[in-house]
């Protein structure tokens, strides 16, 4: 996937040729060489031989139209002690170039390649030599033989002290790590055999002399390279074919590779240089998902003639121009093709110039910048396949037509994307510096995003609405277990007044037979409900039945022999069920059977005719009472049945307190279920936050429980009273939140249960006692599940001090760059971050932002509009787009790295107020640099 701006390069820029008189294979040709650095991977090479440029022109010229970038170069020996230098020079340079300066050195031209040739100009000499010639100098090999290890620890930190050597090459990646003395015999051995000396030549002293080089130069933060000074064969001190590349450097550079291109990375190593030993493969892979391009055309602010097209780096791009340049409205119009403005919603202000701007031109209004025959285009690269996102027809962002298409490799041709929602899949964070300031007042706003860094959050809060849910739904059964038990003493009442008035006939003569009647009555009741028990085991054989069934397979999908084998497999497992459905209607038949068997013989048991004797002759006395005038006797089966009803809704009623304690027991676990899950968010959220802000400059913390804010607001929703009752809804605050809140919260759940059993409380007004004493039972039910949510609380130190400080204390800017050092500090989207260092003070943009935005684009897209020069220059932008602040229309004036000379330029007089100003700023700091 090709894309503008810097990228890493595999470079090799100790190369030899035939040239030197050290390669051993002298009928190597230039384009074997050319080749062999191909075939190694390499992008970059230099043409390094001893004391001449003899093969470059050939290098070059075998190079071409191959992709392989030739730096020429020279490997020089000089000073009395033969210290090798490596000199690269730009890559338009030649052989004369390199042999010009030779002799400008002090080697003629009859000892060019020779193995004598040296020149006895210091290594000081040389390097300033190099320097007047805008050559990059290079001491080469450092740690082994015609290194620096000759030379004395004075001249080697007054070297590297020098601002124009800025890189070494390093051999022996060993020396980079602390050595220890004496040094292990291991070490001795293993450089030993690397030189194939059968004797130990290296001793302690070389060691010393060696490692010393290497650690100078790491303390003075210079580039650590790696090159392979191409031997013939392993451990062959001759050159030749078979080392080139066998040792590498990756080296961030424009997509173009120039000299300039080396010294802006070697000036910041840690960001973009990486040896063969720290990373084998690229270091670099671009994210899921990046922005490749915008193009406009056809608005009121773009030349007509062409589209405006602005290029982005899938790491940092960086949109600069002076004030009135348009800069900010690339971002708008991304912004309004996609209309994404649920963020923005609640800005008015931001909201407004966005649907102002993002409109057709009203010649009234004299707002919007759109035309009917506009089009946006936006590339988008999504798992590394090419998308377009076009808006055309637009007469605002809820009014226009968006199509998508993607890029088909197969036949190089654009297809149309016609899923639904797809668009949704090209995310994308966007914030201006208002937007932030918006967040930084209200900490607590971060609490969505927190909960954005784990999936697991989210699945806890939908697992937390799930229990919320449960205890609602279970709530609701117990509200209905104690509306039916509600009757429990009225019809105790009522069955005692049953039983007196049993008793009078009991009195009449009848009482035998009448106690006799309501105890086989009773024991009718009993042997019914147990024969009742027979529907359901019936029932149960029904639902058996239907289920034991098997549908044929879907077999459209299968080929024409495994269709007939599944089929065949299926058939006979359906015989099968049948089978077993047959067995089971005849186990339901059986069971019948024992019914029929049952009641026959219940019907002819000694109890059946105990039963019907005292019906016989219960009948019977009672026709001898009535016809003695007792009239009564008439309601006598009523009242008895009237009786035995009521005492079987009683104990129905004592089945249902068991149901009720029962259904308690599980609204309590439901509800500690639901405190469980906030708590193991809360413990998420604090592993998340502490996983992003690793550094000691900013950090989270999550305060289980303490935010007053969103409780109060919770409360206010469930009482329905926004803006009232606030002494009252203040109390309860301050008791909710005078100590441990799972404790404080029971108490007051207890004061709106103790108003709903219409008992004193004292805490509160007489007006909020009867608003209580109108809520509904959903209201309480809510109540009884109100946690306060986490209190999030920023916290930054401010450089030099000891200790943090919540970032309530903190000044507007301050707060601003937490917030947005929290932003940056996530995600694997692209981040659109426009003009973020607004009111921000430069230590603060240089200590924070421009920190983490070097680790941030290393894992997602960053796009910055901005006007502040720590952020491309310091924060390393892999691409500039320099707006034209000149021109009335909206275009791009130059656009690449800090590496080409027009961005360089453009920065110093847009950001910096011109090269002179820059220059009189430096010469003015320089005490403060020296001191």
């Amino acid at each position: 996937m090709k894309y503008k701006g810097a990228r890493w390069f595999k470079c090799d820029l100790h190369i030899h040729t035939t040239a030197s008189a050290c390669f051993q294979d002298k009928t190597v040709t230039a384009e074997q060489w050319v080749k062999e650095a191909l075939d190694k991977g390499l992008n970059c090479v230099a043409v390094t031989d001893h004391n001449t440029g003899a093969m470059i022109d050939q290098i070059k010229l075998a190079a071409e139209g191959t992709g392989l970038t030739v730096f020429p170069g020279v490997e020089i020996t000089c000073d009395p002690s033969k210290v090798h230098l490596l000199i690269i020079f730009d890559i338009d340079k030649t052989s004369d170039d390199i042999n010009d300066f030779l002799i400008t050195c002090g080697i003629s031209r009859g000892e060019f390649g020779t193995q004598e040739a040296f020149t006895s100009l210091s290594i000081f000499e040389i390097a300033e030599k190099a320097k007047s010639a805008k050559a990059l100098i290079i001491p080469a090999h450092i740690d082994e033989y015609n290194g620096l290890g000759s030379i004395s620890v004075a001249n080697l930190k007054k070297l590297y002290d020098l601002d124009y050597i800025n890189a070494v090459q390093v051999v022996h990646p060993e020396f980079l790590s602390p050595i220890s003395s004496p040094y292990d015999d291991e070490l001795k051995e293993k450089l030993n055999i690397y030189y194939s000396y059968p004797n130990p030549q290296i001793d302690d002293s070389i060691i010393k002399e060696w490692s010393t080089t290497v650690k100078y130069a790491t303390d003075a933060n210079l580039a650590i390279l790696s090159f392979s000074d191409n031997p013939h064969e392993q451990n062959n001190p001759k050159h030749g074919l078979w080392g080139i590349g066998s040792c590498y450097s990756w080296i961030k550079m424009d997509e173009k590779p120039s000299l300039e291109g080396l010294r802006q990375a070697f000036l910041i190593p840690e960001r973009r240089v990486k040896t063969n030993h720290d990373c084998s493969d690229i270091p670099y892979e671009t994210p899921e998902l990046w922005i490749k391009s915008l193009e406009i055309t056809n608005t009121t602010i773009t030349d007509n003639n062409a589209p405006l097209r602005i290029d982005f780096n899938p790491q940092l791009t960086t949109i600069i121009g002076g004030r009135g340049s348009g800069k900010s409205s690339i971002f708008r119009f991304i912004r309004g093709a996609f209309n994404k403005c649920a963020d923005i919603c609640d800005l008015k202000e931001i909201f407004a110039d966005q649907k102002d701007f993002y409109k057709r031109f009203d010649n009234k209004s004299k707002k919007g910048v759109l035309t009917e025959n506009s089009e946006i285009l936006i590339e988008f690269i999504r798992h590394k396949v090419k998308y377009q996102i076009k808006a055309t027809d637009i007469t605002h962002q809820e009014s226009q037509k968006v199509e998508i298409q993607k890029f088909d490799t197969s036949s190089s041709s654009w297809v149309t994307v016609e899923e639904e929602g797809f668009i949704d899949f090209f995310e994308y964070e966007q914030y201006s510096q208002k937007q932030i300031y918006e967040i930084a007042q209200d900490p607590n706003c971060l609490r969505e995003r927190i909960d954005k860094l784990d999936d697991d959050i989210e699945t806890l809060k939908d697992n937390r609405e799930t229990t919320k849910r449960l205890f609602l739904e279970k709530s609701t059964t117990i509200r209905s277990i104690q509306q039916q038990i509600a009757g429990k003493g009225k019809l105790q009442t009522e069955i005692k007044d049953l039983e007196e008035r049993i008793k009078l006939f009991h009195e009449s003569g009848i009482a035998d037979l009448l106690t006799e009647k309501e105890l086989l009555s009773t024991q009718e009741i009993l042997i019914n409900n147990e024969l009742l028990k027979f529907v359901n085991i019936e029932n149960s054989f029904d639902d058996l039945i239907d289920q034991v069934h098997l549908d044929s397979f879907n077999l459209t999908t299968f080929d024409a022999n495994e269709s007939i084998e599944l089929y065949e497999i299926n058939a006979k497992a359906q015989k099968d069920l049948e089978s077993i459905k047959k067995e089971i209607e005849v186990l339901k038949s059986k069971v019948l059977n024992v019914k029929d068997t049952l009641l026959d013989e219940i019907k002819v048991s000694d109890w059946k005719d105990k039963y019907n004797k005292n019906l016989s002759d219960f009948n019977a006395k009672k026709a001898d009472l009535e016809a003695q005038g007792i009239e009564d006797i008439k309601n006598f089966e009523k009242i008895t049945s009237q009786k035995i009803s009521k005492e079987n809704d009683l104990n129905k009623i004592f089945a249902l307190e068991d149901k009720l304690d029962q259904e308690l027991k599980s609204r309590e676990e439901i509800q500690k279920e639901f405190l469980d899950t906030t708590k193991e968010i809360t413990k998420k959220r604090k592993v998340a936050v502490a996983s992003i802000l690793p550094d000691d400059k900013v950090k989270i913390l999550i305060k289980p429980f303490r935010n007053k804010t969103d409780f109060e607001t919770k409360l206010r929703t469930i009482l329905q009273k926004e803006n009232s009752f606030d002494k009252d809804i203040n109390v309860i605050v301050e008791i909710c939140f005078n100590g441990n809140v799972e404790k404080t919260i029971t108490d007051i759940r207890n004061i709106f249960h103790r108003i709903r059993n219409k008992e004193e409380v004292e805490e509160v007004t007489g007006y909020f006692y009867n608003l209580v004493e109108k809520l509904n039972d959903a209201q309480i039910d809510e109540i009884d599940l109100l946690w306060p949510e986490d209190e999030i609380e920023i916290q930054y130190k401010p450089t030099n001090d000891a200790s943090f400080r919540p970032l309530s204390t903190a000044s507007a800017g301050q707060k601003t760059t937490a917030i947005l050092t929290f932003i940056l500090s996530h995600g694997n989207v692209p981040l659109l971050l426009d003009q973020p260092e607004d009111d921000l003070d430069n230590r603060l943009v240089y200590e924070l932002i421009v920190d983490r935005l070097k680790f941030a684009k290393e894992q997602r897209q960053i796009i910055v509009v901005t006007h502040n020069a720590n952020i491309p220059v310091n924060g390393d932008a892999e691409y500039i787009v320099s707006m034209n602040s000149e021109s009335k229309k909206l275009g791009v004036l130059y656009s690449g790295t800090v590496d080409i000379p027009d961005i360089k330029k453009e920065i110093c007089d847009v950001m910096e107020g011109t090269k002179h100003a820059f220059t009189m700023r430096a010469k003015r700091y320089k005490e403060i640099a020296l001191s």
